[in-house]
């Protein structure tokens, strides 16, 4: 890229420019009539651009630098800049402050709070009354329930699969329903059925324990995500449930069919809505083991809570984390805060030289300025009929000085 020195070659460009008066901008002249008079004076000529520009910028920064009242506003512009600087440096530092008392805060909490939990391992065993009466309660409630769970399951898991209903099972023209759902023989029918039936009925109740269980630990789970597993795994269990009563409902309405006189349609979801015995099979076991699942939480909870000290600890860890993660915050706030005061003191430093100097410039006006030399300029080139090519000669000459200027200081006032 050319230097602006460079393009003190012309001399074309120097004999225009220094013709008695004729470079002279005339009062009242714009700067765009300005640069259509010259480009006139040159007739157009690219070579002459380069240094016309040249001498424009200059004589641009010569009444800037005559100007008394912009030097005294560029003056207080660089001296609010560094005010403002300086109260951002001032609040961030103590913004360093506060959060380095607030560590030693912190510091002293976290050692106090380990050595109280150091205290608390090493105390005697204290009993938590409320939670072992709880504890006492949901083990009695779950032991009845689990075998209940037990024969309920196995003995429905039989008569859906595996059982055969007939006419032994109508007392007095009608279905007896109990032995439907709980059969004494369940286990030992299916182990005549065989092996494989045997093994069915057995782990079948296990299936909807783990339901239970499962969903005893998921409400005891954190975040949002688990309002959307527990509602996923009832609408689940009470599918499987809604499968078993409807096996067993059709098989007794298929029985019931064989005594009537007269075609009756098939068993359908429509008829075990209404169906009576449908509901009651789901009622004892699909809302059974929900209870039964809120139970085993409240016993696991009780279990883990027998201990006052354990409980004690746990809560003691917790804040312990609460209290490690605060502190590591206002490290890594420090930490962002000392850079960011970094980063303050050379732009201080870069006003305070800018500052030090004895005149100022104001680039971005003489860049206006500039433009319109230029616009007059090119509309002379098209006034003149030049060609396309003949423009974007003088644009590519005109743009290179642009990204080359700089103020005849060394120091500029414009940031951008």
């Amino acid at each position: 890229m050319e230097s602006m020195n460079e393009f003190n070659g012309s001399s074309v460009g120097q004999q225009i420019m220094s013709e008695d008066g004729a470079h002279v901008r005339k009062d009242g002249e714009t700067y765009n009539q300005y640069g259509f008079r010259i480009a006139g004076l040159s007739e157009g000529n690219p070579f002459t651009l380069a240094p016309c520009l040249q001498t424009v910028y200059f004589g641009i920064c010569k009444e800037q630098e005559r100007d008394e009242s912009l030097q005294e506003e560029l003056r207080k512009e660089l001296q609010a800049k560094k005010a403002n600087l300086e109260a951002e440096r001032k609040n961030k530092l103590a913004e360093i402050e506060d959060s380095q008392e607030k560590q030693k805060y912190l510091s002293v909490e976290m050692t106090e709070l380990k050595e109280e939990l150091s205290k608390l391992r090493h105390a005697t065993k204290e009993r938590n009354s409320n939670a072992w009466i709880t504890f006492i309660i949901s083990s009695v409630l779950l032991f009845p329930f689990s075998i209940y769970f037990f024969i309920f399951y196995s003995s429905v898991g039989y008569s859906a699969f595996f059982k055969q209903f007939g006419i032994s099972n109508i007392a007095g023209g009608n279905f007896v329903l109990s032995q439907a759902i709980f059969d004494s023989q369940a286990i030992a029918n299916a182990w005549n059925d065989g092996f494989a039936e045997l093994m069915f009925i057995l782990f079948m109740p296990f299936i909807f324990l783990a339901f239970g269980f499962v969903l005893s630990r998921w409400e005891r789970e954190q975040g949002w995500l688990k309002y959307l597993k527990i509602p996923l795994l009832i609408v689940v269990a009470f599918g499987f449930d809604s499968l078993l009563s409807f096996e067993i409902c059709e098989k007794i309405y298929d029985l019931d069919a064989m005594m009537q006189l007269g075609e009756i349609p098939p068993y359908s979801v429509s008829l075990a809505l209404e169906d009576t015995t449908f509901w009651v099979i789901i009622c004892l076991g699909f809302f059974s083991y929900l209870i039964w699942g809120f139970v085993f939480g409240f016993w696991i909870k009780a279990l883990e809570n027998l201990d006052l000290n354990m409980e004690k600890r746990r809560r003691m860890e917790e804040k312990i984390d609460d209290t490690k993660g605060q502190l590591e915050s206002e490290r890594q706030k420090c930490l962002r805060l000392h850079a960011e005061v970094s980063g303050i003191d050379p732009k201080i430093k870069e006003v305070e030289s800018k500052m030090g100097v004895s005149t100022r410039h104001d680039i971005a006006k003489i860049k206006l300025e500039l433009n319109n030399f230029f616009a007059g300029w090119q509309t002379y080139l098209s006034a003149l009929g030049k060609s396309t090519a003949e423009k974007q000669e003088a644009t590519d000459i005109f743009n290179d000085m642009i990204s080359q200027l700089q103020p005849p200081i060394r120091y500029s006032d414009d940031e951008n």
